[in-house]
């Protein structure tokens, strides 16, 4: 009986949590930099995963979307706020500089200017069971300061799964 009791005690405390935390690599595979990834294959519409919604406490129907465009721009659709946290409805057009040169293994996906993420970088990801491609957003980290009403914030990531070709 007492068994049991401290095991019902340990399942309430782990369930408190302030939610599951992120998964990363658990189904994703960082995309290879020695192996040729022409840029034709990030095209695209992208929607935001639900572990990052869950995460920034974003409503499972809201449509968080990142398109990607022949001519290396992108439209992001009601994307997240990096300095709060909060989701914006509107839409954010951008540049991409994108260089992948496989021999040197040198792989870089990145907004062309810091409005978007406030210098943060992307990371091109593949799910293992599909190989549908997912685009790891990286935020910075925010100091605290007068601005950010004194709240320091690690830097995180958002992740975008192709859902169009």
């Amino acid at each position: 009986m007492k068994k049991l009791f401290v095991i019902i005690i340990l399942l309430f405390l782990f369930s408190c949590q302030d939610g599951p935390r992120a998964v990363f690599n658990e189904e994703f595979v960082k995309v290879n930099p020695k192996i040729e990834l022409p840029f034709e294959k990030l095209i695209g519409e992208y929607g935001l995963d639900d572990d990052s919604k869950r995460r920034y406490g974003i409503a499972y129907n809201d449509s968080v979307k990142l398109i990607i465009k022949k001519d290396s721009s992108f439209i992001a659709e009601n994307y997240l706020d990096y300095k709060t946290d909060s989701l914006l409805l509107k839409i954010y057009n951008g540049k991409l500089i994108y260089t992948n040169d496989f021999k040197d293994s040198f792989l870089y996906l990145r907004p062309k200017d810091n409005n978007f993420i406030g210098g943060g970088s992307f990371d091109i990801y593949y799910r293992k069971k599909d190989s549908v491609f997912a685009l790891y957003v990286y935020t910075p980290f925010i100091p605290a300061t007068k601005e950010s009403n004194m709240k320091y914030r690690e830097g995180d990531y958002l992740r975008y799964i192709k859902i169009k070709k």
